[in-house]
Parts: structure tokens; C-alpha cells; sequence
């Protein structure tokens, strides 16, 4: 998920992670949930260089109520709020948007999958309740590419 302005991700110099409309933005909590796995401290890159070793960089991956599993990642360095064991509540901001991992510009990955293991798990398709996608006001929708979306209280694009 990225932020675009007239068809580009930034303003300014692209090599600046400032420079990136969604660096920095507030990640939210989409459903109450319990935090099961935090990785921080992981600096976030020069934009356009990659940080194969640490592949999903500043991760945070939340267990629903149904054990389904979302994971969050290219978080911003050192912006996780939460610990292990902490429980959210829908809404509330529990990171900012960065550029770390390998990840070669800011964006959020966000991803719904079946274990809270990084790589040995399964994903599965991420619908919305009820959220605005090009403009119009869409239930039950999951985000296509390209797709421009927001909700009523925080845009998403």
C-alpha cells in the first residue's frame, strides 16, 4: 500500500525517504487483536537500495480473535508502539509506515495469512467490510491493484 499524488509516490528528491507521501504515515489496527510477533530496530533504507538480510525489515503481525493472522511490514525504524502480548483495539495507530526490509521504496506490506511464521505460511485474501475505492463506497470489497482507496476516517492511498 502506497500513497500517490498525480500519478507519483513523492515529492522532491526520490532518494530521500521524506520525499515519500506515505513515510512516516500512522499504521492502523483494522480489528481488536493480540500482538504475537515484533521485529524493530531495523534501520529503514536509501530509497532504491534493498536490505536483503532482513526481508520484511520492521514487522508486527497481529492474531485476530478467529487466529487468523496480519502482518505488517517495511515499518518505519524504532515506530512499533507494542510489545509481544499486547492487545489493540481496532483503530488505534500501532506503527508508522517506513522503507525497511527488502523494499526498494516507503510502503506499508500488509498481508492475512494462516500462522504468525514469516515464511512458512499461507495467505489468504483480505476483504473490507466497507471501504471508499475510487470514489465510490464499496462492502465486502478486497482492493485491487491500482485501486484507489480510503476509508471514511484515514486515507489509505
Amino acid at each position: 500500500i502506497l500513497m500517490v499524488k498525480d500519478g507519483v509516490a513523492f515529492s522532491g528528491d526520490s532518494k530521500i525517504n521524506e520525499s515519500y507521501f506515505v513515510f512516516g504515515k500512522d499504521i492502523i489496527a483494522p480489528c481488536d487483536a493480540k500482538v504475537v510477533k515484533v521485529i524493530d530496530g531495523i534501520k529503514d533504507n536509501v530509497p532504491g537500495e534493498l536490505n536483503k538480510t532482513d526481508i520484511t525489515g520492521n514487522t508486527i503481525i497481529l492474531e485476530t480473535l478467529r487466529k487468523e493472522y496480519l502482518l505488517f511490514a517495511h515499518i518505519k525504524e524504532n515506530s512499533i508502539i507494542y510489545k509481544e502480548g499486547d492487545v489493540v483495539k481496532q483503530g488505534q495507530v500501532i506503527a508508522k509506515c517506513g522503507n525497511s526490509g527488502n523494499t526498494y521504496a516507503a510502503h506499508l506490506h500488509f498481508q492475512l495469512q494462516n500462522t504468525n511464521d514469516l515464511f512458512n505460511t499461507i495467505g489468504a485474501k483480505v476483504y473490507f467490510d466497507e471501504i471508499i475505492v475510487n470514489g465510490q463506497i464499496k462492502k465486502d470489497y478486497m482492493p485491487k491493484k491500482e485501486d484507489f482507496v480510503k476509508n471514511k476516517k484515514r486515507s489509505l492511498n
